[in-house]
């Protein structure tokens, strides 16, 4: 059935017409009102993903702090004092949470915990220049601790000590033929060390390790400034920045392959 062309129009169908106002639709306008409203939706999804960036960003910088200051740290060795362990050039990891919180630039813990054991690689700030230095401990609080024609004696006993042979070249400073390889053990842990056969046999008088400090020696005993020089002495601990673990890269003049991802004895 047909309209009546002559039927008044109902007010919907005018709205249908003219819009909700009551005036002719523009569609220019309508298209221009949905790009404005896509873009201000493109805007806010764009600040959510920046905030949610800068969320994981910041976490991670966070993160990388906090294991830097209280977890680990990287550390390069600079000479030979520690040869034949570690060699110029070797980089280690340093576990800083055993002994105590440590933080950047400074010269002593903030607060101590621990104590390192006889055996241990350590890295100490030095009481004599101030500078990071790498040593072995040998002595604890109470422990009574002499030289004897090289011989390291620990509460009135003799450590373990083992020659080994003549020092390989790759992994050390010295002519070989003028170096040798000892092994020494304390306290269950066994380590070499580097002598030169040319050098007159060294002996300390008995010292006693006091209270909150240790007795630190460099596994190559020529070359080493350590507890033996008074003007370091003994270490205290709340300047044992932490205890080396492994070595994550070494090189010299080239890469030593067969060091890296070796854990540090």
């Amino acid at each position: 059935m047909s309209e009546d062309p002559t039927k008044p129009t109902k007010p919907a169908d005018l709205r249908n017409e003219l819009g909700e106002i009551g005036v002719p639709r523009d569609p220019t306008a309508e298209a221009t009102a949905k790009a404005a409203a896509a873009i201000r939706e493109s805007d806010e999804e764009r600040w959510r993903r920046t905030k949610s960036n800068m969320k994981t960003i910041g976490g991670a910088v966070l993160l990388a702090f906090f294991i830097r200051i209280v977890l680990f740290e990287a550390f390069e060795i600079d000479g030979p004092s520690m040869e034949p362990t570690l060699l110029n050039g070797d980089r280690v990891v340093v576990a800083k949470f055993p002994y105590g919180l440590f933080l950047p630039f400074t010269s002593d813990a903030v607060v101590s915990w621990g104590m390192p054991n006889p055996g241990d690689v350590v890295i100490v700030k030095s009481p004599y220049d101030d500078i990071d230095i790498v040593k072995r401990v040998i002595g604890v609080p109470g422990d009574r601790i002499e030289i004897r024609e090289d011989v390291v004696w620990r509460n009135g006993e003799p450590i373990h000590r083992r020659v080994l042979g003549p020092c390989l070249e790759e992994e050390s400073s010295e002519d070989p033929t003028d170096c040798e390889w000892i092994e020494e053990g304390t306290n269950g842990e066994l380590w070499r060390t580097s002598h030169s056969m040319l050098s007159v046999p060294e002996s300390m008088s008995p010292v006693v390790v006091p209270p909150g400090h240790i007795f630190v020696l460099g596994d190559h005993r020529d070359r080493s400034n350590d507890s033996r020089n008074p003007r370091v002495g003994m270490i205290p601990i709340s300047r044992v920045k932490g205890r080396a673990l492994a070595i994550y890269w070494s090189n010299e003049t080239h890469i030593r392959w067969d060091r890296i991802f070796s854990a540090i004895q």
